[in-house]
């Protein structure tokens, strides 16, 4: 049998069955991944059936992702090399990506399509999207060099946070949320989601490497309650021990790698098993689960398609 924690974030959506399990990859379906017997411990829509029903009476390809050329705005410049930027997408792609977790790849329009880069939906208002990029190589300087203000959008995505239905599910509880540097811009869309299901929130906030904390008054105006530190390693986890004893229903993590296992390790001190979302880091090239970028090594030794799995943050081996 397999991880029952591993579940694909596209099963049963239009983006199901996708390209891998035409080739028999499939990250969910045994069948659809060279097994003899179903172990998919699922009951809901069969994946082998869609694929076979689609192909003989739809004729049909997977369905490919929207694409759209826009022109966007620069809202905000957080830091020297950090941007909160907007742009109008239609409504089709504007209707998917009201979702937690939801992501987008960016390029500029005349750069080759190897050139787009990941990054999660910070808010959205209607048609109107904002996101935070912090420019640390040439894909993400490209998008802005020469005065550029035109973008191509492909989305949606969805797998941009680990433990997506402890956030959407939990109703009238309390939630502990940490966020540091650029962790802060996903980390908004996850406690708007928190706060509309009536639940109290309390969040801890560093200013990281982009060395400002810019969402806290945007959570202040919502009820949140803000803990700001100058560092989440030299401070930031201390304040986070010393409010888990207060019983929390779920800790959320929004931030590198390295502020996952910190958190992981102070709910261990204090003895605090509890559900725990985490933001998805991993190195994301297509999105679709076929170049291997995003693949990690779980403890029970199986290789895991980050952009495509949702799985809990601590059954992933950190390097």
């Amino acid at each position: 049998m397999r991880n029952i924690h591993l579940r694909c974030i596209d099963l049963n959506t239009k983006y199901c069955p996708c390209l891998l399990a035409e080739t028999n990859h499939c990250v969910f379906c045994s069948r659809l991944n060279g097994k003899y017997t179903c172990d998919c411990n699922w009951c809901g829509i069969c994946v082998l059936y869609e694929k076979y029903w689609n192909k003989t009476i739809h004729t049909r390809q997977a369905v490919q992702r929207i694409e759209e050329e826009i022109e966007y705005s620069v809202l905000d410049i957080i830091a020297g090399n950090t941007f909160v930027i907007e742009f109008t997408v239609s409504n089709l792609l504007a209707e998917q990506l009201k979702k937690i977790g939801a992501f987008v790849f960016l390029r500029r329009p005349e750069d080759a399509v190897y050139c787009h880069f990941p990054v999660g939906i910070m808010d959205i208002n209607d048609n109107k999207v904002q996101v935070a990029i912090e420019v640390v190589g040439s894909k993400s300087a490209r998008l802005f060099s020469e005065g550029n203000r035109r973008v191509v959008v492909k989305g949606p995505y969805y797998n941009g946070i680990f433990g997506q239905p402890w956030v959407e599910n939990l109703t009238g509880g309390k939630t502990l949320i940490v966020a540091g540097g650029i962790g802060q811009a996903p980390a908004l869309p996850i406690i708007k989601q928190l706060v509309k299901n009536d639940n109290q929130v309390t969040a801890v906030l560093a200013p990281g490497r982009v060395k400002k904390i810019f969402i806290a008054d945007s959570l202040q105006a919502i009820g949140v309650t803000v803990h700001s530190v100058s560092s989440m390693r030299r401070n930031g986890m201390d304040v986070l021990e010393a409010l888990l004893p207060g019983n929390p229903d779920l800790v959320v993590s929004a931030g590198p790698d390295e502020q996952h296992q910190a958190v992981i390790a102070a709910m261990q001190t204090v003895n605090l098993n509890i559900p725990m979302a985490a933001t998805n880091n991993a190195t994301m090239c297509c999105g679709e689960g076929i170049c291997g970028s995003c693949e990690r090594e779980g403890h029970d030794g199986e290789k895991v398609k980050l952009c495509k799995v949702q799985t809990q943050i601590d059954d992933l081996v950190f390097e």
